[in-house]
């Protein structure tokens, strides 16, 4: 199976899937809506175990996909959430919704990149939190009163799986370049929550097989489906450099989205309504 040589409207069923591992190199708070929660979760088959959702890695990495797309001048002024351009590369693969972006576009863009949730290699054991005093606004002194924070210990290991949806060379070489890029993880990240991220291998094929969830119940072992070598397999795939393949992948874009905005303009016609009405 190889990688498609650019990027369609119509899926063909190709997904890469990429194991990576996330080790805390110091402590980090990853929360929910809740400002002091440390997220866990108890699993039947895996007992309690700290987790980062999906939705919290998706939403870095596509703040540094962004942060690269514009140090190119791509579509500068694309910014998370109501601002969105809906026609550059970070749009087309983490998606968007046309009706509440500043663009007005008639139509949405699915992710390309799926992924599920990061889970602990080991169950929790005692969280210890962390103390400090509360500055007082007024005079910014210390010691009026105590604030208690709780955090995922340094060292703590997660593991998840993140899956590219029907990938081309370009795609590929955006999406590892900003995993590899992942430095910092959770709240209050500009002091805690540094991380170092790397990539356990690759696994090509017409269905997502992967998952850390089946793999720590010992029901499908990731590492005996996955190649190690992924430089091998973006060598053989003939892989731009990181600035050309969004350079690349911004053209291909705009003209996907040009064709699909001539497409409902002729419907509208025919029709004698607006796209989307």
């Amino acid at each position: 199976m190889k990688l498609h040589s650019e990027p369609t409207l119509l899926s063909k069923g190709v997904y890469l899937q990429i194991p990576v591992k996330i080790t805390l190199l110091d402590e980090a708070i990853i929360r929910s809506n809740e400002p002091e929660e440390v997220l866990t979760f108890k699993y039947n088959n895996l007992g309690n175990r700290f987790i980062i959702p999906w939705r919290k890695i998706k939403g870095k990495l596509r703040r540094l996909v962004l942060e690269k797309q514009r140090g190119l001048n791509i579509e500068s002024k694309c910014a998370l959430k109501d601002d969105l351009c809906m026609k550059c590369p970070t749009c087309f693969l983490f998606g968007g919704t046309g009706e509440t972006s500043s663009a007005g576009a008639q139509y949405n863009i699915l992710s390309r990149i799926y992924g599920e949730t990061f889970i602990s290699e080991r169950e929790i054991g005692d969280i210890t939190p962390y103390t400090a005093n509360a500055v007082r606004e007024q005079d910014l002194t210390t010691g009026q009163a105590l604030m208690s924070i709780l955090t995922v210990p340094k060292e703590t290991v997660f593991r998840g799986v993140v899956t590219l949806k029907d990938p081309t060379p370009e795609m590929v070489a955006i999406l590892v370049d900003n995993i590899n890029r992942l430095s910092r993880i959770g709240a209050r990240s500009v002091e805690w929550g540094r991380v170092q991220t790397e990539i356990e291998g690759f696994h090509l094929s017409d269905r997502e097989e992967l998952s850390i969830y089946l793999d720590f119940q010992n029901k499908i072992k990731v590492e005996s489906k996955v190649k190690k070598d992924l430089k091998k397999l973006l060598s053989r795939q003939n892989l731009p450099s990181v600035d050309r393949a969004y350079k690349i992948l911004d053209r291909q874009v705009k003209k996907l989205i040009s064709s699909l905005a001539g497409k409902g303009k002729n419907q509208g016609k025919k029709t004698g309504k607006t796209p989307g009405s």
